[in-house]
């Protein structure tokens, strides 16, 4: 018996990540406790982060893994350098982890292209 691994497995299995949604109960429940939620969020992207990092690494996606440092990264590192008024510092701090997330919501969206290539070539209809 062989046991045959896909060529897309982890391409399919970040998808898997990347479509996980919250239900809306448990937002609604978030919502009250917005300080938990905040800090799952932020616990949540630095786990997710290398995982992310080393799938599109092994499929040689090197062009979102550039966006991710020039549309992540780079605007985190500049935040810490900034001298925010108290007021609006929570605000200021919460950019990058909205950044991040938005990152990934373009990833999913752009994911599912990606099988529409490999679905398609000539390699994988024989």
């Amino acid at each position: 018996m062989e046991i045959e691994i896909s060529k897309n497995y982890n391409v399919r299995r970040l998808q898997q990540w990347l479509g996980y949604e919250i239900s809306t109960l448990l937002l609604m429940l978030l919502s009250w406790f917005w300080n938990i939620a905040i800090i799952l969020m932020i616990i949540a992207a630095f786990l997710f982060t290398p995982f992310m990092l080393k799938i599109l690494f092994e499929e040689r996606r090197f062009g979102w893994i550039i966006f991710f440092f020039l549309f992540v990264i780079i605007p985190t590192c500049g935040f810490f350098f900034l001298e925010i008024d108290a007021s609006y510092k929570f605000a200021i701090e919460m950019i990058p982890l909205a950044l991040f997330y938005f990152y990934c919501f373009v990833l999913k969206l752009a994911i599912k292209d990606w099988y529409f290539h490999w679905s398609s070539s000539p390699a994988s209809l024989s």
